[in-house]
């Protein structure tokens, strides 16, 4: 049995010895921040989306499948978000999910049973992860 050099056994594990304390490193996943606004960039409250079938955060979760996500708790609209290696353009993932319910020929969407516009929804890619 070949053993392999720990320097070696390391590169293996991260890509690299990519270890820059304060800098996100990504390598078996990509890390996004996502804010839920509706066509004139507001935010959209996520608490009173949660809590019943086909809401807005049942739906974005269904149709992207993140590997991880947090909803977090206030009026921000903003869901953490963890996905695969395929996910790997916050703009395409952005535009994926302001397409969420839209019909044809309609300029802004509307979704669940409260019809919540989700059109203006941004995505970007995560500077950096906390984890409690």
């Amino acid at each position: 049995m070949a053993v392999i050099p720990s320097a070696e056994r390391r590169s293996y594990a991260t890509g690299g010895d990519n270890t820059t304390v304060g800098t996100m490193y990504s390598p078996n996943a990509f890390c996004y921040k996502l804010t839920v606004e509706n066509a004139s960039n507001g935010a959209i409250d996520l608490r009173a989306e949660d809590d019943a079938y086909n809401e807005v955060v049942g739906q974005i979760v269904r149709e992207i499948s993140p590997l991880a996500y947090f909803v977090v708790d206030d009026a921000s609209g903003v869901v953490h978000l963890v996905m695969d290696k395929n996910i790997n353009d916050a703009a395409q993932l952005q535009q994926r999910i302001r397409e969420i319910g839209k019909d044809t020929g309609a300029t802004t969407t509307s979704i669940g049973p409260n019809d919540i516009d989700i059109s203006g929804s941004d995505v970007v890619a995560a500077s950096s992860i906390t984890v409690a």
